[in-house]
């Protein structure tokens, strides 16, 4: 799959005013919003009056942070999720903060870097604001509510692409993974 980002989140990412860095106190650009996200922590349901029936199904998309990504000190992420199929086009989430810290334990899960921030579910409402330098992390975004067809179609097209963007200058696309029934 090609990596697209829309033009806003293009310059957002790319900018050095998107970043926090510890000690610095530089004001951070919003990333440019075309929708309201939905008011689940990850999971994204698809739009009323979207195309197809409402299913009881839903596709994660994730992306394996790599190992040393996170130094010590303060750092933000968002995802944008652009997928049509799914009536979910042009959804842009707020910006996350989280601070990188020696002075917490890596935990023996993986932390999902998700719309609503960080959590140790993939599901569940967000919950770690604070994580070691060495710990996993994922990002993840699960659109819910859709039917195994719809799933199944998005987890082969390109025209549904999920973008992870970190610390100003970093931009990922997240791939789909096995949809499920939740």
């Amino acid at each position: 799959m090609r990596l697209k980002l829309p033009v806003g989140m293009l310059i957002c990412f790319a900018a050095a005013a998107c970043s926090t860095n510890a000690g610095s106190e530089q004001e951070v650009a919003p990333l440019p919003t075309a929708k309201t996200v939905s008011t689940l922590p990850t999971a994204v349901p698809p739009e009323e009056g979207g195309p197809g029936q409402i299913g009881e199904w839903a596709i994660p998309f994730s992306y394996q942070i790599p190992e040393g990504t996170w130094g010590v000190g303060f750092h933000r992420y968002a995802l944008h999720v652009d997928c049509p199929i799914l009536a979910q086009a042009g959804l842009a989430g707020e910006w996350q903060d989280f601070v990188v810290t020696n002075d917490v334990t890596p935990i023996n899960t993986p932390v999902y870097l998700r719309l609503g921030g960080l959590s140790i579910s993939t599901l569940g409402p967000p919950d770690i604001l604070t994580i070691h330098p060495d710990q996993l992390t994922i990002a993840l975004v699960t659109i819910i509510g859709v039917t195994e067809e719809q799933a199944a179609v998005a987890a082969e097209s390109d025209d549904c692409e999920i973008v992870i963007g970190w610390d100003g200058a970093n931009a990922e696309e997240l791939l789909p993974a096995e949809p499920y029934r939740p």
